[in-house]
């Protein structure tokens, strides 16, 4: 958004995910296939409405179908091999914090 790499290393972090993982009221990292993840940006009070709306869409698989429902959600629980934790927990400056989260909303 601004042009510039995000200062991981001087907030304390190795990687963007890491740096995700430690920010679960903004955003949360879902397991996917084959070692991947997915980012769910989390909604506020601001975003709410727009969540529902999306959680109401159908699929694009349940539209080719003539009368198909969405399929469930998937389980979003963890695999704890997948992502390894830090001992140390870097503490996040809220003006970061709030930037990323208004762009992810």
């Amino acid at each position: 958004m601004i042009g510039k790499p995000l200062p991981l290393h001087d907030l304390g972090f190795q990687s963007t995910l890491e740096l995700v993982e430690n920010m679960p009221d903004v955003v949360r990292v879902c397991p996917y296939k084959k070692g991947t993840c997915i980012l769910k940006a989390v909604a506020d009070e601001t975003t709410k409405a727009i969540a529902k709306l999306v959680a109401r869409q159908r699929s694009a698989k349940a539209r080719k179908g003539a009368g198909a429902k969405a399929a469930p959600a998937s389980s979003t629980s963890k695999n704890p091999q997948s992502f390894p934790r830090r001992v140390k927990t870097p503490v996040l400056p809220a003006s970061v914090k709030a930037e990323l989260q208004d762009l992810l909303s």
